[in-house]
């Protein structure tokens, strides 16, 4: 929701320019290089009772959803309160979310130690995840039509910890692993520049997301391009399947190609269908769909590995230097999805601005639609050529 909707909800709904909200998105980007790991680190350096990860998950069931919706809450006052409130409250967002995503994934490496059954506990994880994306694409563009945004937010963040209740329950952390060593600044500083492969796998995760804009034009290409926001919940609607059935297929693909080759084609075929996708335009719904899906096919397999290879990361740094750090090198990922998420909303707003785009005119012109649909398109291609 915060990725796809709250760039549009702060230029469209609350005012504020299109360029600093994108100055906005990097600067809580570079707060995140800075905590992120730090509270990767102390969710290393705890032990609860009840298990070393579940009791952060706990926690965040129920701020989660509050501090979701103060980042939608409008309180309609000036240009510079809007703009402050809209620091803090994503800042504060993001640190809560790092709370969450990074003890989420890790629970994967203490609830079994074999292999095969982590990728299926992550690859099933995915598929939630794409549920819920799928929600949000679909009821959200049309509950904000009808409802706006805040009854829209109330309504899923509700949903939201509804779902994620369940696991205060029947999560339990069976794999207990010695940790006889205490995480200082140099040992998290050692977990992640000793460990060529975590620094491998997400340089190029990263530059794939710092250029990954359509997750934030979509809602603008809908509104303006196709003339209707509503479009959006078409658009995940075709996109829905690959969110359902790819999760569900991962393990029979890494069995069968490996996870490298997984990662790798997914890539490729996401860099042919991008370009033809461009080529083709949008003057015809039907084929900007089809194109649409076929990209997003490619795009989403290196995304579902993200877990499973951090997994694996995780248990390459214990061979490598005898320490089990799941938190900090977790946190390096969910770092590197919201720096990835933070610059490319950044470079989508920076050039749809360049563009002329104004949120709340009536219409843009054709030069500023020209910039949405090639932002939304060629732009992507830079990411994913680099890995």
């Amino acid at each position: 929701m915060v990725i796809t909707y709250l760039a549009n909800f702060l230029t469209d709904e609350v005012g504020l320019a299109a360029g600093a909200v994108a100055t906005l998105m990097l600067v809580a980007r570079v707060w995140d290089a800075v905590n992120d790991p730090m509270l990767g680190s102390l969710v290393d350096a705890s032990n609860p009772k009840k298990g070393k990860f579940k009791p952060w998950v706990d926690a965040v069931t129920i701020v989660m959803p509050i501090v979701t919706i103060l980042a939608f809450w409008n309180f309609n006052g000036s240009d510079s309160f809007n703009l402050f409130y809209a620091y803090v409250s994503y800042i504060i967002w993001g640190m809560v979310y790092t709370v969450s995503d990074v003890p989420i994934f890790a629970l994967a490496t203490t609830m079994t130690d074999v292999p095969q059954e982590r990728v299926s506990i992550i690859s099933i994880g995915r598929l939630a995840a794409g549920l819920a994306s799928i929600v949000i694409g679909i009821a959200g563009a049309q509950f904000i039509s009808y409802l706006g945004y805040r009854t829209t937010i109330i309504i899923l963040m509700s949903l939201s910890f509804i779902v994620m209740a369940p696991l205060r329950f029947f999560v339990k952390e069976r794999v207990k692993a010695k940790r006889d060593y205490q995480v200082t600044l140099k040992s998290m500083f050692s977990a992640v520049f000793q460990n060529k492969y975590l620094l491998i796998f997400y340089a190029s995760f990263i530059a794939i997301n710092t250029t990954l804009t359509p997750m934030t034009l979509g809602p603008y290409f809908a509104k303006w391009n196709l003339g209707d926001i509503g479009l959006q919940s078409l658009i995940m609607e075709t996109m829905a399947p690959v969110m359902i059935f790819l999760p569900l297929l991962t393990p029979w693909l890494v069995r069968t190609f490996g996870k490298r080759k997984v990662f790798i084609y997914g890539i490729g075929s996401s860099i042919i269908f991008s370009i033809i996708q461009y080529l083709s335009g949008y003057d015809s719904l039907t084929i900007f769909l089809i194109f649409n899906f076929l990209k997003f096919f490619g795009l989403l397999a290196p995304m579902v590995m993200m877990g499973i290879f951090t997994a694996d990361i995780v248990e390459y740094g214990a061979y490598h230097s005898g320490k089990r750090q799941e938190g900090i090198t977790f946190s390096i990922q969910t770092f590197s999805t919201k720096l990835g998420s933070g610059i490319s909303a950044a470079i989508s707003l920076w050039l749809i601005d360049l563009y002329g785009y104004v949120g709340d005119a009536p219409s843009q012109s054709a030069h500023t639609l020209e910039g949405i649909w090639m932002t939304s398109t060629v732009v992507p291609i830079i990411g994913l050529v680099m890995p």
